[in-house]
Order: C-alpha cells, then sequence, then structure tokens
C-alpha cells in the first residue's frame, strides 16, 4: 500500500497541464494504485477524487468516487472507484448547478463552482481500454473536477464569489441541518 502525501498550493505541479499516458505498463499501473489507496485513507475530510499531479506525478490519470446507497441499507453509503486515464469530457449539458466545492490540495477553503449537470465523458482505463460514460449530478461535478486538476485548473480559479473557510463552511452546513 503507498499511501502518499497530497501536494496543495502552491506548489506549481498543480497549476501544469498534466501529461498523456502512452503507455499502460508498470509505471501507469503504480500512479494508479497510489491513487487509490491515497484516496480510499483520505479523511477529515474525505475524498470523491484524486488526480496524479495532487501526488505529484505529471500524468493524465485521475480516480473520481462514484457515490451510491446500499440497496440493502439504505442509511449506507457506499462508493465504486472509477480509474480514468486521459479523460476528455466531450458532451456537457447546457443545464448547469452552482454548489460548493473543496478539494484536498486547497486545504480549509471553499467555494460556490459552476458545473454542468451532465457529462459526456471518454478514457481509458487501467488496462489501456477505451471506454465512454455519462455522469450526472454530483459525480458529473467530481468528474468535472478532476479532469480539470489534469488540466492545470484548482476549483478557486473557477469559484463564483468568495471562497470561505472550512469553519465557515461547517457554520453552513449546520444552519441547513437546522432548517
Amino acid at each position: 500500500m503507498a499511501v502518499l502525501p497530497i501536494k496543495t498550493v502552491p506548489d506549481p505541479i498543480l497549476t501544469r497541464k498534466a501529461q498523456k499516458v502512452k503507455g499502460f505498463g508498470e509505471e501507469t499501473k503504480k500512479i494508479v494504485r497510489d491513487l487509490l489507496d491515497t484516496l480510499e485513507t483520505a479523511r477529515d475530510p474525505e475524498g470523491a477524487g484524486l488526480a496524479a499531479p495532487q501526488l505529484g506525478y505529471d500524468k493524465s490519470i485521475c480516480v473520481t468516487r462514484k457515490f451510491f446507497r446500499d440497496p440493502k441499507d439504505q442509511k449506507t453509503i457506499l462508493h465504486e472507484d472509477i480509474v480514468l486515464i486521459n479523460p476528455k469530457a466531450y458532451g456537457k449539458s447546457k443545464e448547469v448547478d452552482l454548489d460548493w466545492e473543496g478539494c484536498l490540495s486547497v486545504p480549509n477553503v471553499y467555494g460556490k463552482v459552476e458545473r454542468s449537470k451532465r457529462v459526456k465523458v471518454k478514457a481509458v482505463n487501467e488496462k489501456g481500454e477505451p471506454f465512454r460514460m455519462t455522469a450526472n449530478g454530483v459525480f458529473a461535478r467530481v468528474i468535472l473536477h478532476e479532469i480539470d486538476h489534469l488540466n492545470g485548473v484548482l476549483f478557486t480559479d473557477l469559484a463564483v464569489g468568495e471562497t470561505i473557510s472550512e469553519e465557515e463552511f461547517t457554520g453552513l452546513l449546520e444552519a441547513d441541518v437546522q432548517e
């Protein structure tokens, strides 16, 4: 298990476009394992995705988490990790959503980002097999956030209005729960 430290701003790798993956050998497999292992241990906050540049790798690889309710126990949230290599969003819905985002590479900062509610993505999996998928809602947001990382774009570059601290964000969440 290789859990690596997550690069944080102002590390310059976070603002550079990642290099396209050309081979699917041991190096690519190691990066995928490191992404999965590191994401699995990310707590407080828990991560919904992680891109190779966040671990210091200059490669176009990311992992996204698709969350869903356990069919046997609707109170339990499960997830499926999806590896995207050389991903490209080729179809975005005109319908957008403005919602809060945070990032493991920008600790203790949250901001509202406008994103398409639905996106079509083409990518390659860790075996080198091309695939296409459509993502909706929060999952679409996570994919677009991670693809932005691969293009050297942070959510703070896209934030609408002011960003807020984790403490302020927690206060907003608690206020929503009380209403």
